[in-house]
Formats: C-alpha cells, structure tokens, sequence
C-alpha cells in the first residue's frame, strides 16, 4: 500500500460531506421529476431515470463505505499521529501552522507526518484495505479518482490545493 491512495482516502474524507450532499440533491431532483411524470416530459424513460437513482445509490454506497474505512484506519493509529493526519490533510493546515501549535520545529512536523502517513497506510494494510483493493473499489469513481490522480501528478502533494 503505498501512501498516494491512503492520502486520497484521507482528502477525500475531507470532502465527504460535500460528495454526499451532491449524490443526495442528485438523487432528490431524480426522485422529484417522477412526479407529475416530468422526466417523461424531457425525454427520460422511466426505467432510465430509475437506473441513474440505483448509480447514485450505489455511488453514496461507495462513499460511506470510504467513511467508515478511514475511520477505522485513524482509529487503529496513535493518537498523535490521527491529530498529525487530521491537521494536515483534513483540516487543511501549514507544516508551519503545526509547528507553531506543537512548539517544535518545521522539519520535525516533516519527519512525523510522513512517519504518521506510513502508520496510516499500514493500518489499512493490516485491516485488508489493499492497493489492489482502492484501484478495484475508486480507481473508476469520478469524485475519488480525480483526487488520486492529481496527488500521483503533483510531485508536491498540499493537501490544501484540493
């Protein structure tokens, strides 16, 4: 398991709630236009908009699935290591805003971050969440491969550009 699909997993939990609620309006427009039978109206069979409500079901699916994955994988890492983690990638601060918080010097936030990131990585190793497995389930998805694409491209990964 190498760190780029952990730290896409660790920013796209970042994004969850916004994922989430995008599937959620897609589904309710769907959902919405069954009555009075305006998607008929556009052109949309019912059986056409029936299938794009079970794809973003199934997409919602993948997505609380990736919630719960994370979490346990923070869950399983110390807890200065889960607070380093969060920081960085989820909450969206500096190297030296970490620093400055943990009174210790920049280069020491670098070394503990990127010892947090292979904790992290091999929590979701020992729980069977492979590379294998994350190209299987995301490789595909279109909010989470974006990610995993721009983080593999960037050879300065900041989790704050995303």
């Amino acid at each position: 398991m190498n760190k780029n699909w952990g730290n896409t997993a660790l920013v796209a939990y970042s994004l969850l709630p916004k994922i989430v609620n995008e599937l959620n309006f897609g589904v309710k427009t769907r959902i919405n236009s069954t009555f009075q039978s305006r998607h008929l109206k556009l052109g949309i069979g019912t059986e056409q908009l029936i299938g794009e409500i079970l794809d973003l079901t199934e997409e919602k699916r993948k997505i609380v699935n990736l919630r719960f994955v994370v979490q346990q994988a923070l869950d399983a890492i110390s807890d200065t290591d889960r607070r380093l983690l969060e920081d960085r990638i989820v909450n969206k601060k500096t190297y030296q805003n970490i620093a400055d918080e943990l009174k210790i010097s920049l280069r020491t936030v670098f070394r503990r971050i990127a010892c947090a990131e292979e904790a992290y990585a091999f929590a979701l190793r020992r729980a069977g969440y492979t590379e294998d497995w994350f190209r299987r389930e995301y490789g595909e998805d279109k909010y989470i491969s974006p990610i995993y694409n721009r983080i593999m491209n960037d050879k300065y990964f900041v989790a704050k550009n995303l």
